[in-house]
């Protein structure tokens, strides 16, 4: 073998290689979005009540004498754990604010192609149904007898995808 045909196949060896490892971390940002959306999914509805319910700031709270009680108690380090609540409910907000949009989107996606991903999606994680009960239900509303679980899962999993890449963007291609 030739040097130059030696480099030629390195190269070709080194190309193949890159690409290979590319695909791979595509692989793993597109698996990683998914599991990133399903947990986001699945903790939907406790996110909504954190947002809801978490007291930033003493404004917020119920009783008056929170305030005094906060200045007493609290030092310069308590302070920065109330202040720490309050970023994270701010975060909390726009992720939620940034889903809730997500899925409205997704909504008239499927409407338009009179799709059951989206309802398949919100009856499995916000609402917390089984999977057979939606077989049943989505079963109904097409008019047909029964429905395998199995094509549930595939819905479910189509709208994993689907959502992932509205919320998440490039990052889940």
């Amino acid at each position: 073998m030739t040097e130059e045909e030696i480099i030629k196949v390195a190269t070709k060896t080194a190309i193949e290689v890159y690409e290979q490892r590319i695909e791979r971390e595509q692989e793993m940002r597109r698996k990683r979005a998914r599991e990133n959306t399903k947990k986001l999914l699945r903790g939907y509805n406790e996110l909504k009540e954190h947002c809801e319910h978490a007291i930033a700031n003493t404004e917020d709270s119920v009783p008056s004498d929170l305030q005094l009680i906060l200045a007493e108690v609290f030092d310069r380090k308590g302070l920065l754990k109330v202040e720490a609540i309050a970023a994270s409910k701010r975060r909390t907000q726009l992720i939620i604010e940034h889903i809730d949009c997500m899925l409205d989107v997704y909504r008239k996606q499927c409407a338009y192609r009179s799709s059951e991903n989206f309802y398949v999606l919100m009856a499995y994680y916000v609402h917390g149904d089984n999977i057979k009960m939606i077989a049943d239900d989505v079963a109904v509303k097409k008019g047909v007898k029964s429905l395998d679980e199995r094509t549930i899962y595939r819905y479910l999993e189509q709208a994993e995808s689907d959502l992932s890449l509205l919320i998440w963007g490039l990052q889940a291609v």
